[in-house]
């Protein structure tokens, strides 16, 4: 055959039965599709030796749409199309432009268009909708022009999947992204069979220690040993995906997704260089089978499912109930109503008075803060405060507390009567926020108030996390003349040693061991030790929650200090606790007389 040269018509030449080339991981795979034989064999000829990026072309064929339709459904990673126009319909090849960006969603595929009938050229709008990379009348494609188009599409390619490598997979894990996770699940949505499908986030238990501990390169190396067991578990029928840090994410059928599965899979101890680990991995698991939910709001639902077994099923699962969605929503709601409550003077305080229990003398009273929402009903603290302390609105809340108590206590101790305590609860949070002493000196000196009158409740299981910490910050902020007392005492699991260190000057008894006290011996033992370990180490024992006469009795016998409750008097608004001040001071003096 003589030599053709570059810019002469390709000429077709023969079939020359040679094999096709196996599939190999170094080659670009290039369809063509045309139903004249010689098309296929003399672009094959053409292109044989040609090497594009120090690869070379694996040639796959079709000889109608329909055929070529077929063909990509089944084969991955084809890089280019070469496609006539005009096959068995004349505008069959724009048609399956069409089914293999809108249909097929191949939107990495490249395609060049050729035809031999000039007058069936597509439109520029075709040309620029469907992203068709070049279209020829095959007169014009010689060898040059046909390598340049080819060359210049797969170049494309090529650029394309490196950036969908950025885009939706990650490096570490060889996986797909939470983006492509998404979008995995949306494809999924849109199929008949969605409903019978679903998701799990997977995250690795105390992943955070394990880095701080072991450090990032083996906490690296942890996340691949996962990932290669996750996608071997599972196979090709389920997608597998890193979705963050420590999550994964998986998406299949419902029948394969088991969460017993995944259970099991971390029961067996990871290999790493040198060594084995054991660790554990709490799971949140969606249905798809709600039709209309995108692939965002399925993530969503299993994140909250898996935040649901962190609390309750941790190193299990938990699947997504609407009720889930019902209680976020609400505490969005919740935070959204505390935050303009916060801004328009929703939230006020009151207080309850703290009474001597051997001579009923008033010492102090106890700041509480409340919440009454638009239509005038009282949100909980039990609601309200948790939801402030995990969104760091606490830290401002209880700044704005410790100044309104100390305004009250300035009014309060002006009116000449013996000076009272005012006890003000302090958040976990707050107590470990850096600026918590600046906040409560500035307080101190703004209202004018004597130190000595400010009494500072930490929950017991605050005051025994970090001995040093606690210690070194309960030793400064006595130095400021407040004192300090350790709330709901019994309920937590207190050292006696470290309780020995504490500068603290009060133990405050939990109303669960005071209801029903005279009627109840266990109550009453777990009082007695509360009230002699406060003996022990020469500090005041206060009981709250008391409501009957019979509590307060015994609480005076076993040699409790002070108490507060119902019996004495509900929180009440500053108004009315200054007139019940009153009330029972002139009450108490009729009574010495």
């Amino acid at each position: 055959m003589p030599q053709q040269s570059d810019e002469e018509p390709m000429m077709f030449a023969e079939e020359d039965g040679a094999s096709e080339q196996e599939l190999r991981q170094d080659i670009w795979r290039m369809l063509i599709v045309d139903d004249e034989p010689d098309v296929h064999t003399s672009t094959k000829l053409a292109l044989a030796d040609v090497k594009i990026l120090g690869r070379s072309l694996e040639f796959l064929h079709a000889y109608s749409a329909r055929e070529a339709t077929q063909l990509l459904r089944l084969e991955k990673d084809i890089a280019l199309v070469l496609l006539d126009v005009v096959m068995e319909s004349d505008d069959a090849g724009l048609g399956l432009v069409r089914t293999i960006r809108n249909e097929l969603k191949l939107l990495e595929l490249r395609i060049i268009l050729h035809t031999g009938q000039p007058g069936y050229a597509p439109e520029i709008e075709t040309i620029h909708d469907y992203d068709i990379n070049d279209y020829k009348t095959k007169s014009e494609l010689s060898r040059t022009r046909l390598y340049a188009s080819v060359t210049s599409a797969v170049r494309a390619y090529h650029q394309i999947r490196a950036l969908d490598q950025l885009a939706f997979y990650d490096r570490l894990c060889s996986l797909p992204n939470r983006n492509r996770f998404i979008s995995l699940i949306n494809e999924r949505m849109a199929q008949p069979d969605h409903a019978a499908h679903a998701i799990a986030i997977v995250d690795i238990d105390d992943f955070a220690e394990i880095n701080d501990a072991l450090g990032h390169q083996h906490g690296d190396r942890l996340l691949q040993v996962i990932a290669d067991r996750l996608s071997l578990t599972f196979g090709g029928e389920v997608a597998v995906a890193r979705l963050g840090s420590d999550a994964f994410g998986i998406l299949g059928p419902t029948a394969a997704l088991d969460p017993e599965r995944l259970v099991a899979l971390f029961q067996r101890p990871f290999e790493m260089p040198g060594h084995t680990m054991a660790v554990t991995a709490t799971s949140g698991l969606r249905h798809l089978s709600d039709r209309g939910i995108s692939g965002l709001e399925a993530i969503k639902d299993a994140n909250i499912a898996l935040k649901r077994a962190k609390k309750s099923r941790r190193g299990h699962y938990m699947f997504f109930a609407d009720e889930m969605g019902d209680e976020i929503r609400e505490r969005v709601r919740l935070l959204q109503g505390l935050r303009v409550a916060m801004d328009s003077d929703r939230l006020f305080l009151m207080y309850q008075p703290q009474i001597r229990l051997d001579t009923g003398k008033l010492m102090g009273v106890e700041a509480l803060v409340r919440w009454r929402n638009l239509d005038g009903q009282l949100v909980p603290p039990d609601r309200f405060i948790p939801l402030a302390e995990c969104t760091g609105l606490i830290v401002n809340l209880g700044e704005w507390v410790m100044r309104m108590a100390c305004h009250t206590l300035r009014q309060l101790n002006k009116a000449g009567r013996p000076p009272l305590r005012m006890s003000v609860n302090v958040s976990h949070i707050q107590f470990r926020n850096h600026a918590f002493p600046e906040m409560l000196a500035a307080a101190l000196e703004d209202t004018g108030v004597d130190p000595s009158c400010v009494e500072l409740e930490i929950t017991e299981s605050v005051a025994m996390e970090e001995p040093d910490f606690i210690v070194a910050l309960l030793t400064r902020l006595k130095r400021m003349g407040v004192s300090i007392a350790i709330d709901d005492f019994g309920t937590g699991y207190s050292s006696l040693s470290q309780l020995r260190q504490l500068p603290v000057d009060r133990l405050k008894l939990d109303r669960a061991f005071v209801m029903g006290l005279s009627d109840s011996d266990h109550g009453g033992r777990i009082a007695a030790t509360v009230v002699e370990l406060g003996r022990n180490l020469n500090l005041t024992t206060i009981a709250e929650g008391i409501e009957e006469e019979g509590e307060a009795r015994v609480l005076h016998e076993l040699g409790c200090h002070e108490g507060q409750g119902y019996l004495y008097a509900r929180p009440m608004e500053l108004p009315a606790l200054k007139e019940w001040i009153e009330a029972y001071e002139q009450k108490r003096s009729l009574v010495q007389e």
